[in-house]
């Protein structure tokens, strides 16, 4: 370097670039300094401001109040500075406030938004107010906290959007920020939080978490998650992280309550924890609320990153997801994709299970009546396929018919889902003119009703054909309509209520890995006798044994045959008929088997498999009399069982195992 001659401008510069030199140290240190609980002692170049929604007349009217549809700027701050907390506490006479009050955060003027989500998110869950102490966000008692340190060169908005549907009252905050000496140092990035639902996850996309580009690092999330059928099975999915473009994620889990560090589906209940925790755990709704958050373990990207996870094995459930996630970036960054509506954000109150039939696709046959498809997404989230069949009824006593198509010709239990109204009437639900089933519509509300459950309805020629009739109508209704979302149906199943159970016997393997076992004949194929012992799995002593199905029709193995991996088992029983005839077995096992009926091989399958209900339908041509079937079941590794009932809709079958009538 060269500087002038004189002494003095030499001095000068040298000290000035010196300083310029030392500005980034400085600024670093003065950031570290101030959030480091080791600094505490250390005296700070900084000064904590805080900005609040205290009464500035003196009084105790510490809130503001948001009208329906605006925006309140609860922060415009000139930097450099460094945010270190909100808290903020609400009223609100909306229910699902948490989901459709927005929070948005702007950093040095720009005009995309680096944080956009429903505020009970950023705290931490959407679901409902719930209790829960972390590091980094939290509610407690009535609160909601955040300490992400959030840094700003030149500005700093944060605004909260009301879009409840009303006024909300009142809006508590506090938000202090430490004013600071010395311009960020070029490593600091800016905080970004990003939240995201998918009503119904795909079934063949991971779910996704975030896609970001530019230069940052991952540092948390949290989600909540419910599924549709009742079940935990999405936490079968793995997280996998592709950074900076790759093709293969660098990061690739072992399931979700592992991502989350816990175990076995949560089995041991809610906690919080500083980095990770379970805020919800809701069996009844199969609702998971969890967080993590990655100190240490962040996830560094110069390019990008997509962070996805799976719902269930390899994509197999379809349920609720949404998701916040937590990240540091240099800007610019990408704009977000386009907020749901409000009342696309709200929980569901009521889960329609994936598998049923449209209301709206139905036939519907009546004398003076109107038909509506409706579209319900400005009602909420719950309708299936976000549509409902309404109909115009017009006249007490009026009806209509609406005819449902089934698999099967079985007996039936039919949920109905249907929707509450300001001007919906009372319905009968007939079938074959018998009253089975009751709706009453008024709401003062657009409101999803749940269901009625009707029991033991036979289909004929694969359909059954039920009567709406107008009964009337609350006092406070202004109209005759129905409203049906969809219809769940269920088989009235009746299973083959005991089995004689003999095993295990081994099912060796070749060389290949293939199963031999279900094609060895073993003993209980050539005899059958109770008072014998026999030799099985490991030379252990074996004999048959009487068994009584489970109420839900699964015959478990698993905890009655020891060992119950690579083993086979067999189940038999006797069935009279009064008359010669074929009937359906309706079967599913896990994993492999054979089906013999009167000592005759008629069904055979041999694949690593799940079992359920009514899988497989294999016709049993059953003599006048008894006859003898037989269940071959063989096993590879995990589950262990099978499912068998007969259909037999004019209970002309008899079961025992003693062949007793």
């Amino acid at each position: 370097m060269i500087f002038n001659k004189k002494p003095g401008w030499n001095f000068f510069a040298l000290i000035t670039v010196m300083l310029l030199l030392n500005l980034p140290y400085k600024a670093q240190s003065q950031i570290e300094k101030l959030l480091s609980p080791s600094s505490l002692p250390f005296l700070k170049d900084s000064k904590l401001v805080e900005i609040s929604s205290f009464d500035t007349t003196g009084g105790n009217n510490d809130r503001i109040s948001i009208k329906e549809g605006e925006t309140a700027t609860i922060a415009n701050i000139k930097g450099p500075g460094l945010i270190t907390r909100i808290w903020v506490t609400i009223d609100s006479r909306d229910p699902y406030f948490l989901r459709r009050l927005l929070i948005k955060m702007y950093w040095d003027g720009e005009k995309n938004p680096s944080v956009e989500v429903p505020i009970g998110d950023f705290f931490g869950t959407g679901f409902k107010y719930k209790q829960y102490v972390s590091e980094f966000t939290g509610m407690t008692s009535g609160g909601y906290y955040c300490y992400f340190p959030m840094p700003f060169q030149k500005s700093a908005k944060i605004e909260v959007v009301n879009q409840t549907g009303m006024e909300v009252y009142a809006f508590y905050y506090q938000i202090e920020y430490q004013k600071l000496k010395y311009p960020l140092p070029q490593n600091v990035a800016y905080f970004h939080a990003w939240w995201n639902r998918e009503l119904k996850t795909k079934s063949k996309d991971n779910y996704l978490i975030l896609s970001a580009k530019g230069k940052g690092q991952f540092v948390g999330l949290n989600m909540s998650m419910q599924s549709y059928n009742g079940q935990l099975w999405y936490l079968e999915g793995d997280e996998m992280v592709y950074v900076d473009g790759e093709k293969k994620p660098s990061l690739n889990g072992t399931g979700t309550e592992d991502f989350f560090t816990s175990g076995w589906y949560f089995n041991h209940g809610e906690f919080s924890a500083p980095y990770h925790g379970l805020i919800i755990k809701d069996d009844s709704a199969a609702r998971i609320a969890a967080y993590r958050f990655m100190v240490g373990d962040q996830i560094p990207f110069t390019k990008s990153i997509k962070f996805t996870i799976e719902h269930g094995t390899e994509n197999s459930e379809i349920a609720d997801y949404s998701s916040t996630a937590y990240w540091y970036q240099k800007e610019p960054h990408e704009k977000f994709s386009p907020m749901l509506k409000p009342s696309l954000r709200i929980p569901l109150r009521i889960a329609v299970p994936n598998d049923v039939i449209e209301a709206e696709t139905l036939s519907v046959v009546g004398n003076d009546i109107e038909t509506i498809v409706e579209k319900m997404d400005n009602y909420g989230p719950d309708w299936s396929n976000f549509k409902q069949l309404k109909i115009n009824l017009k006249e007490k006593l009026n009806g209509c018919s609406i005819t449902i198509p089934t698999p099967l010709d079985d007996k039936y239990n039919i949920d109905i889902y249907y929707t509450k109204a300001p001007d919906y009437c009372n319905v009968d639900v007939l079938y074959r003119r018998e009253k089975v089933g009751e709706i009453f519509g008024y709401d003062s509300e657009v409101y999803p009703a749940g269901k009625i459950t009707i029991k033991g309805i036979r289909s004929v020629n694969n359909k059954i054909i039920l009567e709406l009739v107008n009964t009337g109508r609350d006092t406070n209704s202004k109209g005759s309509f129905v409203g049906l979302d969809a219809f769940k149906l269920e088989p009235n199943r009746t299973y083959i209520p005991e089995w004689y159970i003999i095993g295990p016997y081994p099912n060796k393997q070749d060389s290949k890995g293939n199963r031999l076992g279900l094609d060895e004949i073993f003993l209980p194929e050539k005899e059958f006798d109770t008072t014998k012992t026999y030799f099985g799995q490991n030379n252990q002593q074996i004999s048959w044994r009487l068994i009584k199905t489970l109420p839900n029709g699964y015959f478990s193995l698993y905890g009655l045959v020891n060992p119950n991996e690579l083993v086979v088992t067999y189940a038999l029983t006797y069935v009279y008929s009064p008359y010669e005839q074929t009937l359906p077995l309706l079967f599913s096992s896990d994993d492999g088997s054979k089906v013999f009926l009167n000592d005759e091989m008629i069904f055979r399958f041999l694949k690593i498999n799940i079992a359920q209900p009514d899988q497989f339908k294999i016709p049993l041509h059953l003599k006048k009399g008894w006859n003898k079937l037989l269940l071959k079941i063989e096993n590879n590794l995990g589950g262990y069982g099978f499912y068998a009932r007969i259909l037999d809709l004019d209970n002309t079958l008899v079961f025992s195992p003693f062949k007793k009538e």
